[in-house]
């Protein structure tokens, strides 16, 4: 375990995740080339967490000369330790959640804010969309948990501390969320500081199980009671 650890490069593991960031900001600019909004306006956004992906995997196989199921530390063994981690980092963190809600937030901006990838436009969308926009939170949740959970927290923690690895890996997380801030600096940091909160309690789920499924079904579960609200068009 020492000597592979010895082997990451964490230079080429920040160049990659500097490459999240590039695409996730050059991403938008291909809607100059075609109105990407006709198919949907999630394209985009996908079509960026599927870059985003592309890229890490790509640097896994070819440079670390790795599968998938061990660069990014994804299995379906002890199924049943990795919901049970998975659903008590949930309601810990559901717990933390409303508390930063109602004694931070509330007094703050006199209302939740919410970090959702689908968010809500005032109008209700038709069934159609609000499922393509449901489909697109849990697939860019799976593409989170496996690039900066499975991939980037893994390598820092290896080369680190896993106390190490989990701040700065989370703390990046919450960074790449930045767009957050086209809402006003107060709103957009209390969403920026939400993320890292609910990253590091998903996060913790992969510490205890070593594996991505974990953090993966619990990002699920921190997302689900937004998403399957807008899914319903309850506003």
């Amino acid at each position: 375990m020492k000597e592979e650890s010895r082997k990451i490069n964490l230079f080429f593991v920040f160049l990659i995740v500097l490459s999240w960031f590039a695409i996730n900001e050059f991403t938008p600019y291909l809607k100059r080339i075609f109105d990407f909004r006709r198919i949907h306006s999630y394209f985009l956004p996908a079509l960026s967490m599927t870059l985003m992906f592309l890229v890490t995997y790509f640097y896994v196989r070819f440079h670390e000369k790795k599968s998938f199921s061990e660069g990014f530390s994804f299995s379906f063994q002890k199924i049943g330790k990795n919901i049970l981690w998975a659903f008590i980092l949930f309601l810990v963190a559901g717990v933390v959640l409303m508390g930063y809600q109602f004694f931070i937030v509330m007094p703050l901006e006199e209302k939740v804010v919410e970090a959702s990838a689908a968010v809500s436009e005032g109008a209700i969308k038709p069934f159609w969309s609000r499922l393509v926009e449901y489909i697109y939170v849990v697939y860019e949740g799976i593409i989170e948990v496996l690039i900066f959970i499975g991939f980037f927290l893994d390598r820092l923690a290896r080369r680190w501390t896993w106390a190490g690895g989990l701040i700065v890996s989370n703390i990046i997380f919450a960074l790449w969320h930045y767009s957050y801030w086209e809402k006003g600096l107060l709103e957009g940091s209390l969403m920026i500081f939400l993320t890292f909160i609910a990253g590091i309690f998903v996060s913790l789920s992969y510490l205890r199980t070593k594996n991505t499924l974990s953090p993966t079904i619990c990002h699920f579960l921190v997302d689900t009671p937004t998403s399957i609200r807008e899914l319903l068009g309850l506003m």
